[in-house]
């Protein structure tokens, strides 16, 4: 499967802060985000929240980057946040499986800090 992909009883701006605060705690920085329904919304679009972050761990960029100078292609990781009705939807697409198939690299660098963030979102109650 080429993301990790999670399904929340909470809604987005909910989960967006709950992210917000645990990956402040493991050191993890939330770099950028989009509001996606913010842009809509000033084109006169409706669009439930639907929040597209961009995620790093700067000791894992720099590995990363020493591994294959091209995985900037992938990184920072993204996780996306798509709210329908009460529930959202976490994907984050796994870099582990975009540097194996589009860089040449075996993907474990990628997989060992992929790894490490699944594990701060696995957290999160649903």
């Amino acid at each position: 499967m080429y993301s990790y992909e999670k399904t929340f009883n909470k809604d987005a701006e909910e989960i967006f802060g709950i992210i917000h605060k645990m990956l402040k705690e493991a050191n993890w920085l939330i770099l950028s985000y989009v509001d996606v329904k913010e842009v809509f919304t000033k084109m006169k679009t409706e669009l439930e929240p639907y929040y597209i972050l961009d995620v790093c761990y700067p000791p894992a960029a720099v590995d990363l980057i020493h591994d294959n100078e091209d995985i900037g292609a992938f990184i920072p990781c993204k996780v996306v946040l798509i709210q329908h009705g009460k529930n959202t939807k976490l994907i984050m697409p796994k870099p582990s499986v975009l540097s194996k198939e589009y860089l040449s690299t075996d993907g474990k660098v990628a997989e060992k800090y992929e790894k490490a963030l699944i594990e701060i979102l696995d957290k999160i109650d649903s």
